[in-house]
């Protein structure tokens, strides 16, 4: 082999490497799919105390099931993805007056760009999780309004459901 053809291969398997281990690596901004993330259970019955349940299904759709009022700061939260694709839950607590209604218009049409409201903060939910992959999260909540979604790192936020804690 000539040394032209040698710095060729050479610069190929090492743009290869930078390549794979770059797509591989995750930031501390975008992180990877949840690696502790599980694939029960899928409902809320089996789980005592308050439970609520996320979906993102294969239309994009994100379902909320759970109650609109809640009087524990103890709850499990099921998010369940089968959008096909890498999707993350988060969930935040209004800090202000605004109502559920509020965050549904400041995010605007579905799937919207936008990040939760200054007027809202999050409550540490959020976790990538690969398609036909569940996350269950399980924490206390502060009292106030408080609000889900599910996100799609390529296509954006769409509006879950929201409830009130009060106790």
């Amino acid at each position: 082999m000539n040394t032209s053809t040698v710095f060729k291969l050479y610069s190929n398997v090492l743009l290869s490497i930078v390549l794979l281990t770059s797509c591989a690596i995750s930031s501390p901004d975008t992180p990877g799919p949840d690696p502790t993330s599980t694939l029960s259970p899928k409902s809320c019955e089996s789980i005592e105390g308050t439970c609520m349940k996320l979906s993102f299904d294969i239309d994009r759709n994100c379902i909320y099931e759970g109650p609109e009022s809640v009087s524990t700061k103890n709850v499990t939260l099921i998010f369940v993805n089968e959008s096909g694709s890498i999707a993350a839950v988060n969930m935040v607590r209004h800090t202000g007056d605004e109502s559920i209604q509020d965050k549904i218009d400041y995010l605007g049409e579905e799937p919207s760009s936008k990040h939760h409201p200054n007027w809202s903060e999050e409550v540490g939910t959020w976790k990538l999780i690969n398609s036909g992959m569940i996350h269950i999260w399980e924490g206390e909540l502060d009292p106030g309004i408080h609000t889900v979604v599910c996100a799609s790192p390529k296509h954006g936020v769409w509006h879950g459901g929201g409830f009130e804690v009060d106790y």
